[in-house]
């Protein structure tokens, strides 16, 4: 225990560490010791002395930091960034209602409505959690003339009758026009009866969210770069749903709070349903399915069916509306919030076109022309220019190359019995080749403009790895016939070799050194796995003339 001082005539002891040497080393807030004269709460709870030590700064001479607290300070330094964004911005703060704007007869979170008028008078779908939303087509039926979709032409006439019928009669006071500028109270959104995210249920308080918040950026966001910290507070995120704030506590208490992990994983679940059961829609509801994928337990298997209906729900809300000018007199917020949107869209669309070429099942999400504009989008956001929506871009560009190939490859599948009509997959392969070569040099430039850490060329040259190893093994699959393995055959075994012993270095050896290698989504472990077992099968085919430990000597350096 700490002990008080023994003379009561001493000068009091000024505490300069900030925590003691218990939550030092675990790397948390140290709470309940401020006053110095009694131990915190970790400390009590443990029943260990609570012992406050002086830093030793600076480092021994000679001595380096590690890749991984190099890393670490730089994003600690962008985080910090981002959260003064936050103050400057007011979006940390409880906004004041309206006192011209009453106040929604409705508490319960299915009715919430975005209080802003930014969503729809400039062609953005609302962002409604209740069941009955804005339809992104019923915006479009002046655009596009054609009556050939059934569900547009049955509308359409019924709105005509009822028009003509049953006219209903609207209350002058539905047309109070509401304050445009004005962003939504960040107040917590009202849960469901019976239902409880973290900190309602007791689990945890608003700072230790807070601190939960600053280790999934840190940490768990670089891998799935779908979250923006200058726009994703505690108080933001809580305002706009409950299922997002807890599903994101959820994946930091796996980390960070082990023993807060199944509680947390409970609740999710239980708003999950709800959500799904109440019809929830909003782009937050997109972010927590998700996220409840990423990081998921090994007999979860309900990921396709989660980004399935996450899919359905982005174009519902018309999240791939593609726009060539942002709308006029954007605030900053609201140019925030607009990205928002489109960044869950393209993490979406790269997160189904991996589940296809995982799973060899179709992909949802088609390419649009917001897909096909995606190339420039991480320079859309002003400056400086974000590495995270540099990935995003480089992903999607890396999926659509991805998919042109495995369609060609299918398609070569399906008509194998055609004889004259299979594809020449030689030629799909240089030039999926040499596609990716550029995508290289091309994201790999643009990561430069945007001073990008280790980590991020890694993380981007990981997937671009795992894309070519893929690809290539339909070159050395045994449905390749005979007269075709010659040269390209040794040139498409040799390109799948080297690349999974690269994706395993960059696992092994990379993701080790930066500290990071346990955040990893689900992703990141297929493609791991695949280029383990990738190998294992290559070796485990060797002619009997070519030594096995020979093979493991050469692949074992370069792990």
């Amino acid at each position: 225990m700490f002990t008080k001082p023994h003379s009561s005539s001493k000068a009091p002891i000024v505490r300069n560490p900030r925590a003691c040497t218990v939550c030092r080393a675990a790397k948390m807030k140290c709470v309940g010791a401020e006053d110095g004269l009694k131990s915190c709460q970790r400390c009590t709870r443990t029943g260990v002395e609570c012992v406050f030590e002086k830093h030793r700064r600076g480092r021994k001479p000679g001595s380096k930091l590690s890749e991984a607290s190099k890393m670490l300070r730089r994003l600690e330094k962008g985080l910090n960034t981002a959260k003064l964004k936050q103050s400057d911005s007011s979006l940390s703060t409880v906004f004041p209602a309206d006192p011209r704007t009453p106040q929604a007869d409705n508490t319960q979170f299915g009715g919430l409505q975005s209080s802003d008028a930014y969503g729809s008078a400039d062609g953005y779908a609302a962002s409604s959690v209740s069941s009955r939303t804005v339809d992104p087509e019923e915006e479009e039926d002046g655009e596009r003339s054609d009556e050939k979709f059934p569900a547009k032409l049955i509308r359409r006439e019924n709105s005509f009758f009822r028009t003509i019928l049953n006219p209903e009669h609207k209350s002058p006071m539905l047309h109070v026009p509401r304050n445009p500028y004005l962003p939504q109270s960040l107040r917590p959104a009202p849960l469901p009866i019976g239902y409880n995210d973290p900190i309602t249920a007791g689990l945890i308080n608003e700072n230790k969210a807070k601190i939960l918040f600053d280790a999934i950026f840190l940490r768990l966001n670089p891998f799935i770069n779908l979250f923006d910290p200058a726009l994703h507070s505690v108080a933001y995120v809580r305002s706009k749903c409950p299922l997002l704030f807890t599903t994101l506590i959820m994946a930091g208490c796996k980390f960070f709070e082990p023993s807060l992990y199944k509680e947390c994983l409970r609740l999710a679940n239980d708003l999950a349903v709800r959500a799904f059961a109440e019809g929830w829609k909003r782009v937050e509801v997109i972010q927590a399915f998700s996220c409840l994928t990423y990081w998921r337990e090994q007999e979860d298997n309900r990921t396709w069916m989660y980004i399935g209906y996450a899919c359905r729900m982005a174009v519902e809300l018309g999240l791939n509306r593609y726009h060539a000018k942002p709308p006029a007199h954007e605030t900053e917020f609201q140019l925030r919030e607009r990205r928002n949107r489109e960044r869950t869209y393209l993490v979406l669309f790269v997160h189904d076109r991996s589940l296809s070429m995982q799973t060899g099942r179709h992909w949802m999400l088609p390419e649009d022309d917001f897909i096909r504009h995606s190339d420039t989008w991480h320079e859309q956001g002003g400056t400086p220019i974000r590495c995270e929506d540099v990935i995003v871009s480089a992903f999607a560009q890396l999926r659509r190359i991805a998919t042109e190939a495995t369609d060609m490859f299918h398609t070569n599948r399906s008509l194998s019995d055609g004889g004259n009509s299979q594809v020449n997959i030689d030629m799909v392969l240089k030039n999926c080749n040499a596609k990716l070569a550029l995508w290289t040099s091309t994201w790999d430039h643009e990561m430069r403009k945007a001073n990008g850490e280790s980590f991020h060329f890694s993380f981007t040259n990981l997937f671009c790895l795992y894309s070519s190893l893929f690809l290539n093994s339909f070159g050395v699959q045994s449905s390749v016939p005979p007269a075709n393995r010659t040269n390209s055959h040794v040139r498409a075994l040799s390109a799948c070799f080297e690349n999974a012993l690269n994706v395993l270095g960059i696992a092994s050896k990379d993701f080790r050194e930066f500290g990071v290698l346990r955040y990893g989504q689900e992703t990141t472990s297929v493609m791991t796995a695949y280029s383990a077992i990738f190998l294992l099968k290559v070796i485990s085919a060797l002619p009997p003339n070519l030594s096995k430990v020979d093979v493991l000597a050469l692949a074992t350096p370069e792990l």
